[in-house]
């Protein structure tokens, strides 16, 4: 039961899916039961073929050749004519190796039949019973031969055709048998297909059923009236009744129901609220235009503000100008200044490190002089002993003479030097005094001029800030002239969006109005076409 409620409320596609496939299940079971019966049939038939085949014919065979050869051997026993004997004991012999053939065929099938062992002995005997005619006919031993034939050949040959007989019986109830179950076999698929077809006609007869009456109950009636209440509501209709005598509350037309109503509601409240709309946008128009016109004086008065500023800041501007070329003598001043203490202080440096170098070379002359004294002594010292030497050191004497002579020539300009340096010494140092003096004035004189830089600086920082807070202030009046004439722009655009917005209701209104509500003078109902 529960299965059904679920198929009920399932969709329609999978209604038709589950149809169709059920539909394709009981065709493919009806296809696998006739292929499996027909293979089964055909299978049984193959079976009995085969028994007739491999069995059947291979003793009917054996059977034929045993006649033949009896006839054979009468023949061959009755014509005097040696010549046609021998044909006919040929004819034996052929006609043994065909029953020796089909006993051949016989053994793998019947080798555990005892009425098969039975006929297989009897053959095989009589197959060495037939080698005698051969032998009696060539001795000419007629009497032997036809005593042969009455006593030996024929009750033998009779009671193997009987065995045969026996055999065959047996083999023809099997196949017989084996008939039978096919034909039940037959019988039985035929049975089953055609319950399997009742069965599948039946089961897609009752779900075609349900399907249709599943899509009636969704529907809630025919497809044809549910399109025709859809294209009434389309045109507006909305004050035509939807028929659900017969539809279930969850069927289409039903939903349909509702949403005509639920339209005609939201028309109805739409319609209220576009009135409202054009009687606020009529409101709203008229303050915009005063707005509008309080914001364009506004704007004027702050545009007379704005040129004040401009000359104000101009003003402002011309005696930054000033303070700045000011700044910049003084600053230039200063710089000038400081050069000139930095060249005195250059002088000063190097006055001193002329002075160190004057006493360094004082020191150095010093040395050059005492040298002098010690190469004189050296000299006198190597006179004394190229004096000893006598004549061998003569030589050495002189140079010892010039030696002397030279260190006498030194010391004499190492104190004339000394003189000079002492004096270009004493005179460095006044000279320093002096430049010395002279950088503390100037050092007096660029801290003056730093100072005036300093305050003109000032100045100039001042007027520069004060021309920045009123060019900030210019700044925030044209802002504010901006923002005005934005403000009265977008006045206008307002009053211009209420004027479309009139014109916007009076559209909504005019396409509302195209819905027929019930109160309306035209409202009818549609009738069921089912």
């Amino acid at each position: 039961m529960g299965n059904m409620n679920a198929f009920r409320n399932a969709t329609i596609a999978t209604k038709l899916y589950t149809a169709f496939a059920l539909a394709l299940l009981f065709t493919f079971a009806l296809a696998i039961t006739a292929i499996s019966q027909v293979r089964m049939i055909d299978g049984a038939l193959v079976n009995a073929e085969t028994l007739r085949r491999d069995q059947l014919d291979p003793l009917y065979d054996a059977r034929e050749a045993l006649d033949q050869t009896g006839m054979a051997a009468r023949n061959a026993f009755i014509f005097n004519d040696a010549a046609a004997a021998r044909r006919e004991l040929d004819i034996v012999d052929e006609q043994k190796a065909v029953y020796l053939a089909a006993l051949a065929k016989l053994d793998p099938a019947l080798h555990d039949n005892p009425a098969y062992q039975k006929v297989r002995a009897g053959l095989t005997q009589m197959a060495k019973e037939l080698e005698r005619p051969r032998q009696y006919r060539a001795a000419d031993d007629m009497t032997r031969f036809g005593t042969f034939l009455v006593e030996e050949c024929s009750p033998l040959r009779r009671q193997i055709v009987a065995d045969i007989n026996v055999l065959l019986r047996d083999l023809q109830q099997r196949t017989a048998a084996a008939s039978a179950v096919t034909n039940a076999r037959a019988a039985d698929a035929q049975n089953w297909i055609v319950t399997l077809s009742i069965l599948s006609a039946v089961v897609c007869t009752t779900i075609g059923t349900t399907i249709v009456r599943g899509l009636l109950r969704q529907l809630g009636g025919e497809p044809r009236y549910a399109a025709s209440v859809a294209r009434g509501i389309a045109r507006g209709e909305l004050h035509r009744e939807v028929d659900t005598a017969r539809a279930a509350p969850d069927s289409l037309l039903h939903a349909m129901s509702g949403m005509r109503d639920s339209l005609s509601d939201i028309v109805t409240r739409v319609r209220g609220g576009t009135d409202a709309i054009a009687s606020a946008s009529a409101e709203i128009a008229s303050g915009n235009l005063n707005l509008s016109e309080r914001t364009e004086r506004q704007a004027t008065s702050l545009t007379d503000v704005a040129v004040s500023m401009k000359q104000l800041i101009a003003s402002v501007n011309r005696n930054a100008d000033y303070a700045a070329e000011a700044s910049k003598v003084a600053e230039s001043a200063a710089r000038v200044s400081q050069q000139g203490g930095s060249a005195v202080e250059g002088i000063v440096t190097t006055m001193n490190l002329i002075n160190e170098s004057s006493r360094k070379i004082v020191d150095i002359i010093g040395v050059i002089d005492g040298i002098a004294f010690q190469t004189n002594i050296l000299a006198l010292n190597a006179a004394v002993e190229a004096a000893r030497a006598g004549e061998q050191g003569r030589g050495f004497a002189v140079v010892a003479s010039e030696v002397r002579n030279l260190a006498h020539r030194s010391a004499a300009a190492a104190k004339e030097v000394k003189a000079l340096i002492e004096d270009s010494v004493s005179k460095v140092g006044a000279g320093t005094e002096l430049v010395g003096h002279a950088g503390h004035t100037m050092r007096d004189v660029v801290d003056g001029i730093g100072r005036v830089t300093q305050i003109m600086a000032e100045i100039s920082d001042a007027t520069r800030t004060q021309s920045k807070d009123i060019q900030n202030v210019d700044i925030a009046i044209v802002q504010l002239d901006d923002m005005t004439m934005q403000n009265a722009a977008l006045v206008e655009q307002a009053a211009a969006a209420a004027q479309a917005l009139r014109t916007q209701a009076a559209d909504l209104a005019g396409v509302v109005n195209t819905f027929q509500l019930q109160e309306e003078p035209h409202a009818g109902r549609l009738a069921l076409t089912a």
